[in-house]
């Protein structure tokens, strides 16, 4: 079986990656490449009792979820929420949500940040629309979201909620895997911009060859990443989900 390392770490639906990429024989490996901090849950709980402030919630990933659903210490997010627009990326966030918060989103079709902007574009057309979006989120965000829903007439109250650093045990999987007798890994597959960059350090570091594998981005962000650290990108799967991965693997 080719050996796919899976940079990120398990999920809930990490059973639903490991059984499609080992039907289409592939052996995943999961390696966590990321840790997060919480921090300012009580900004953000103030921010989640006024409602009427915002024309609705935006989710570009799973630790915005985490940060909203620790923030409110066990009680309901206000049903008032439930009208307003709400928006995910992702189908398995907006389940998340749906299931953790008991809040319905739209746009979690959108494989990315900027194809949400422009799906809330379309979305609230002929919609008078004046109150921010609530939007939580991370340190490492990037711009692209609230630059574009400015271009669109629309503003955004972020609220940095958590921290990404790297995962205490990532250098040592990567010299593991790198430095095993047995076969090397094909295929890498990374998640983020953050993720390719903290791998890149220990590659870099400890002189890895990686230029024997297969590496394949989930989203254009990541892609761009990678380019930038100087390795060549096989594939992009446009989407984070177990179809696209597969799908991009398949085609490498």
């Amino acid at each position: 079986m080719k050996k796919v390392i899976i940079l990120k770490s398990e999920s809930e639906n990490s059973e639903t990656y490991l059984a499609l990429l080992e039907k289409h024989g592939f052996e995943p490996i999961f390696v966590p490449t990321l840790d997060f901090c919480f921090k300012n849950l009580d900004i953000l709980r103030d921010r989640l009792l006024s409602p009427y402030k915002y024309s609705g919630l935006i989710f570009t990933s799973p630790r915005a979820i985490t940060a909203v659903r620790d923030a409110l210490e066990g009680n309901r997010l206000k049903d008032d929420w439930k009208p307003l627009e709400n928006y995910s990326v992702g189908e398995t966030s907006s389940e998340l949500i749906q299931r953790s918060l008991d809040l319905d989103t739209k746009g979690q079709h959108s494989g990315n940040a900027s194809d949400l902007a422009d799906f809330i574009k379309t979305d609230l057309y002929n919609k008078t629309v004046t109150l921010p979006f609530l939007f939580p989120c991370g340190n490492l965000k990037q711009d692209v979201l609230q630059n574009k829903l400015s271009e669109y007439g629309y503003s955004l109250d972020c609220v940095e909620v958590y921290e990404t650093v790297p995962h205490q045990d990532l250098e040592r999987n990567l010299l593991d895997l790198f430095r095993a007798a047995t076969a090397r890994p094909e295929y890498l597959l990374f998640f983020s911009p953050s993720g390719i960059n903290y791998c890149a350090s220990v590659f870099e570091r400890h002189k890895l060859d990686v230029g024997a594998c297969r590496i394949v981005a989930i989203g254009p962000s990541t892609k761009k990443a990678i380019e930038n650290k100087g390795y060549t990108v096989h594939r992009t799967a446009e989407k984070p989900s177990p179809e696209y991965v597969v799908s991009a693997l398949l085609d490498t």
